[in-house]
């Protein structure tokens, strides 16, 4: 499978007043990039990809001084592999609830900066995503979309208050541009993952 690029609707007017200074020099790096990525279909290219992202937004200092006391909470325990708790290369989840009655999931991606979650898709699972803290670059395909187009990717850039929702079959992949927090509300699916790119951590 071969993925483009779609950048129209990566800064909104919460992220626009989020992020600090150089707004339009970042945006215009990062269009300029983009637009030299002709196609993404392996492995390596998405890597590549993910972390000219990372770099371009580093280098800006765009960003503000975050605080990240729900991120220092919860990592804590994650680290600890407390109950409830999964510890990953990129951070970890903390499971907060749980009721098969009802199908639903409950757990926060307590992700670290420049932390990267898999290209990837559920065949059952349902998704929404809400930003509850720091800033990440959300990258997917929203099959039920009009505009919607076989190997289309939007980029987005979230910040907290943002929601992102996901149904079965639409590809997606999240990088923190910060320590990031996402609240996770799902149905009970939660071996229901198939990896499209798996991917590399990046260090800086």
């Amino acid at each position: 499978m071969s993925y483009f690029l779609d950048f129209t609707g990566f800064l909104s007017e919460k992220s626009k007043k989020y992020l600090i200074k150089d707004v339009d020099n970042v945006f215009r790096e990062l269009v300029e990039y983009i637009k030299t990525v002709k196609s993404i279909s392996t492995t390596d290219q998405y890597n590549s990809f993910i972390k000219k992202i990372i770099s371009i937004f580093k280098d800006s200092k765009v960003l503000p001084a975050t605080k990240s006391s729900t991120y220092e909470k919860e990592i804590i325990p994650i680290s600890k592999s407390s109950p409830l708790t999964e510890k990953t290369r990129w951070g970890g989840v903390a499971l907060k609830k749980v009721d098969v009655d009802k199908n639903f999931i409950k757990k926060l991606l307590v992700i670290a900066k420049n932390g990267v979650l898999g290209f990837e898709v559920h065949k059952q699972k349902h998704e929404n995503l809400k930003v509850l803290e720091g800033a990440c670059i959300v990258l997917y395909s929203n099959h039920a979309s009009p505009t919607w187009r076989k190997g289309k990717i939007s980029i987005r850039l979230a910040v907290p208050g943002d929601r992102i929702k996901f149904l079965p079959y639409d590809e997606h992949g999240i990088v923190a541009l910060t320590n990031c927090v996402i609240e996770e509300e799902s149905t009970n699916h939660l071996g229901d993952l198939v990896y499209i790119f798996r991917v590399s951590q990046v260090a800086f």
